[in-house]
């Protein structure tokens, strides 16, 4: 009922302001001109965005985009003061002269601001917190920013890093650096992210989340989280939008270059490094600007870690669960990241206009050799494996766009587009496993139920029986496209002196793409185990059974000393070399005394074929929306989105052969599918801000937004397990998810900093979770008793929390204390949504057959983190400047089971860093990051902390640079 009232009050409101634009033409005509120019700082000639540009006695009004440039458009003729103002910096006023049909160009330099008759000297910390305050206050909707200088300064690996920097997001985190982000406890398929709001493809080749490793921040000139959308912005963000602001060229020649060297305390090596350069400059009276940025790195991500897998035995006399170890696993990994960024941005003024070309390319290499023990106890054996594999992301962006300023009939009609065209690639060329056996490696005494500490001290550890049991070889490439058209058009209006504002609408194509191909090479047990040695019985070490002995490939050369903080011993490793040559000498090994006959070492696995697909998304949307200014306190923005989907998937299904040791290796009956939905929604959103006072704002928005499905829960892939009359597949019938959100933020702001308290509520419809059901009696599945495949949840799922954010300083206070500038944040997040189980009981004697139940049980989603807190204590001062930072995040579920005793929880992060930078000459700084200096592990468990599931040390890392600029 209440959001059928919102959006008939949407409609309403909209068709008034349209009659009101068509009033204004009638009453105004020609009669009017228009004002444009550049803002900066005085003191360091950089733009300042987000200033607020009005004219006094009017409500028109306008603040400078992210490179400092303001346009006042339908300005009647007449004298005015134009008033500049900006958090941090004193307000300036100009007088200008309208005239009718004419621009006038008015540029400002704004001073900082003066304290008790004392100059401020202004650093680069003080700047940077000044321009993500004021591009805050400025927007018409609610918004985090990250500042040029704090992206360049923190000693942040990637982008992910830092946008975990900002209130209510939490990071995923690979091989111990952020990857991926979660806003608001949204897991990262909800956000979108965009370069230069272009949207990114997924790099993942299950669900629609992007990989931000690959972004460098050195060719960044800001970031920006919006949290509540407005109609012109794609709809499918339920979380929020990521966006990455690359440079733009300033007036003159200008080079920033950035060196540094660094050292890994996990893997004990230098070698890491990081070099970015950027350049640019404007040509042809400035009507040209070009930026090229580029940068390079290379990073040891190397840990090592411990895994466990528990199963439920019985209750104990209290109700609680008997927990045992199923499962340990001890790994090793080495793995060196190889990262390239090249970024090449044009603009071009055209007096009434304002052209951009944007191309952003960018490759991450990574190469990784992990070491493997496995303690299977469900199966009595040992294991050891290792896995040698590359991976490869590429990502390209490209765009065009304009903005143009047309005059029918006299009025300004501000009209822009925008054609891009973007790519991710992200492909395994390598991944070669090999897995070593030791049957029954127990002994009779072990204790299970103590956590998995106490595993290594029953292994019989006989290396003497341990054999070489398969190698696999696999490959994999996920190519995602996205090409998109839009085009809007937004038209000023004013009654009066008190009304002003603007309708905007427009139009958006976006067509996607994406291909996923794996295919998998591995052994058969027969051959390897029992063939291989009896054919070359002069080749190996063999154990007394004839097989091939572990012994044959140990690195001699291979320690792995203070394993996991000394808690467990490895053991020998693997070798490299040895286990890839194998490969590569007897991949295309055959048996058999004819050749028509022979049977291969190494066969292809036809069960991976479900896993490829081919997927296209196309995606119309149209929006209107308007922005009402009553007087300067008061801001209405109604408006609403439309958006089809239509989705065309093509996948395969089969049922496997399973052969003895249940390594499905052979599909039967492989049959294409297709499959083809289509679908409309409207998206109704409201914005309102409110300014009693300059000094304090309030900000209200409802939203409505949606989430697509992950691709391949969408695909109509399918496979039979006759032996377990099991049916999965995918379920290109899942409906989006879709949400209302509602948030209330207040903001408090002097010319000291910004305090901001903001609360917000999220109801989420369709969650769609993978499910297993029973199935009684369907006729077309024949025997089939259970289906597992993604589904809908019916109930609503909650979402609420609450954001503080504090950016201030101290200059106020006498040297040296003067120097201090302050960021933290603290965001509180709970959510409550519905998992469905399948319970499945023994009936009543004598036949004890099985009684299934469907069951829901509520826990919050996964990935959210209760607590997210984030410090940054900056010092400048006489060309020194420094930060320590903290990033906290709580507890987080990371999977939920039928018992609460069995969710695995990641435990509570923290991390410290630090960055130091001194000038030495102008232009030219040397600087020293510490990153992790605390050596925090990352860690997973059960209920209690009795029973982790993971825990992974990666260390601590120092780089030492140069940078030069001018």
């Amino acid at each position: 009922m209440f959001i059928r009232f919102c959006f008939s009050k949407t409609v309403i409101v909209l068709m008034l302001m349209i009659t009101l634009v068509l009033g204004s033409v009638v009453v105004y005509g020609a009669e009017k001109g228009q004002i444009t120019g550049y803002v900066k700082a005085a003191e360091s000639g950089d733009p300042l965005p987000g200033a607020n540009v009005t004219l006094e006695k009017t409500t028109l009004g306008a603040a400078t985009d992210l490179y400092g440039k303001y346009r006042i458009l339908e300005v009647p003729q007449g004298t005015y003061d134009l008033v500049i103002s900006y958090v941090g910096y004193q307000k300036t006023k100009f007088q200008v002269i309208v005239e009718a049909g004419q621009t006038v160009r008015q540029d400002a330099e704004l001073q900082f601001d003066v304290i008790q008759l004392k100059e401020i000297v202004v650093t680069e910390q003080l700047e940077g917190q000044a321009k993500a305050i004021n591009q805050q206050l400025s927007a018409n909707t609610i918004v985090n920013v990250v500042s040029p200088d704090k992206i360049h300064e923190l000693p942040d690996q990637n982008a992910a890093e830092s946008v975990g920097r900002l209130p209510g997001i939490s990071i995923q985190r690979n091989a111990g650096e952020g990857q991926k982000v979660i806003v608001r406890g949204l897991s990262p398929r909800f956000n979108s992210i965009t370069v230069n709001g272009e949207r990114i493809p997924s790099t993942d080749s299950q669900d629609r989340s992007v990989d931000l490793s690959m972004l460098s921040p050195d060719v960044l000139a800001g970031i920006e989280v919006y949290k509540a959308l407005t109609p012109d912005k794609d709809g499918d963000a339920i979380g929020g939008t990521v966006n990455f602001v690359t440079k733009k060229a300033r007036e003159g020649l200008r080079l920033d270059v950035r060196m540094q060297s660094g050292y890994n305390g996990h893997d004990d090596k230098y070698g890491q490094y990081k070099n970015s350069i950027s350049f640019s400059n404007r040509y042809w009276d400035n009507k040209l600007g070009a930026v090229i940025t580029g940068s390079m790195q290379r990073a040891n991500r190397g840990s090592d870690y411990m895994e466990a897998d528990y199963i439920i035995d019985g209750e104990k006399e209290d109700g609680t669960a008997n927990i045992l170890v199923k499962n340990l696993n001890l790994g090793d990994r080495l793995e060196v990241r190889k990262r390239y960024s090249v970024s090449l941005t044009l603009d071009y003024e055209l007096g009434l206009g304002d052209l951009f070309l944007n191309s952003f390319w960018g490759k991450t290499d990574r190469d990784e050799l992990r070491r493997r023990r496995r303690y299977n106890l469900e199966a009595n054996r040992q294991e050891r494996t290792m896995r040698s594999r590359q991976l490869l992301t590429n990502m390209w962006t490209n765009s065009m766009n304009g903005q143009h300023y047309l005059f029918p009939l006299g009025h300004a009609v501000q009209m822009n587009w925008r054609a891009s065209y973007s790519r991710t690639i992200q492909e395994t060329p390598f991944s070669h496993t090999t897995r070593f056996y030791e049957l029954s490696a127990f002994k009779a005494d072990i204790i299970m139920d103590q956590g998995p500490i106490y595993i290594p001290l029953a292994a019989n550890n006989r290396l003497d029986e341990t054999y070489f049991k398969s190698s696999l070889f696999e490959e994999e490439r996920v190519d995602d496209e996205d090409m998109t058209a839009q085009v809007d058009f937004q038209l000023p209006f004013t009654v009066g002196d008190d009304v002003s504002g603007h309708v905007k609408m427009g139009g958006k194509f976006r067509g996607k793409n994406r291909d996923r191909e794996v295919s998998a090479l591995g052994t058969t047990s027969f051959g390897l185990v029992w063939d291989l040695p009896e054919k070359y019985p002069d080749r190996w070490d063999l154990d007394s059974e004839g097989r091939i002995l572990v012994s044959n490939f140990v690195d001699t050369g291979f320690e792995a000393n203070d394993f996991v903080k000394g808690e467990y011993e490895f053991g020998p490793g693997l070798d490299e070399s040895q286990l890839n040559d194998f490969f590569a000498i007897y991949r295309n090994e055959t048996f058999g005394q004819d050749p028509a006959s022979a049977g291969p070492l190494y066969i292809y696995d036809s069960e991976v074929l479900i896993g490829s697909y081919e997927a296209s998304e196309k995606i119309s949307a149209s929006y209107l929306l308007v922005e009402l200014n009553l007087g300067n306190t008061f801001l209405f923005l109604p408006g609403v989105r439309y958006e089809k989907t239509t989705n065309d998937y093509a996948a395969t299904y089969a049922t496997p052969i399973e052969t003895e040791d249940e390594e499905k290796l052979i599909m039967r009956g492989v049959i294409d599918t297709t499959g083809v939905r289509s679908y409309e929604k409207f998206l109704p959103m409201f914005h309102i801000r409110y300014k009693p006072k300059t000094w304090f704002d309030i900000r209200l928005a409802a939203t409505r937004t949606l989430s697509r499905p992950n691709y391949y829960n969408l695909v109509p892939w399918r496979t039979f397990t006759n032996e377990g009359a099991t049916l999965e597949q995918g379920n290109p019938d899942l409906k989006p998810v879709i949400s209302w959100n509602y948030d209330c933020f207040l903001s408090f702001n002097n010319r000291l900093g910004l305090f901001t308290i903001g609360l917000f509520t999220k109801e989420v419809e369709n969650v769609d979770y993978t499910r297993t059901r029973h199935v009684e009696k369907e006729e077309d599945l024949g025997k089939i008793t259970i289906i597992i495949q993604p589904e809908n949840v019916e109930k609503t799922t909650h979402v609420k929390g609450y954001e503080v954010e504090l950016q201030t300083n101290l200059k106020t206070l006498p040297s040296p204390f003067n120097g201090v500038v302050i960021y933290a944040n603290y965001s509180h997040i709970s959510s409550e949504t519905f998992y469905p189980f399948l319970l499945v009981e023994h009936g009543p004697p004598p036949f004890f057959m099985p009684i299934f139940i469907d069951t829901l049980r509520t826990a919050p989603m996964i990935g959210q983190s209760d607590h997210i807190a984030n410090l940054s204590l900056g010092y400048e001062k006489g060309g020194f400047s420094g930060r320590v930072s903290m990033i906290y995040q709580g507890n987080i579920l990371n999977q939920v089971d039928i018992r609460e005793q069995l969710d695995e929880y990641k435990s509570d992060f923290i991390r410290w860093d630090i960055a130091l930078q001194q000038r030495v000459h102008k232009g030219v700084s040397l600087f020293v990051n510490l990153n992790n200096i605390s050596d925090r592990s990352e860690g997973t468990f059960l209920w209690k902390e009795m029973f982790p599931t993971n825990d992974e040390f990666f260390g601590w890392t120092a780089d030492l640079g140069i940078r030069y600029k001018f």
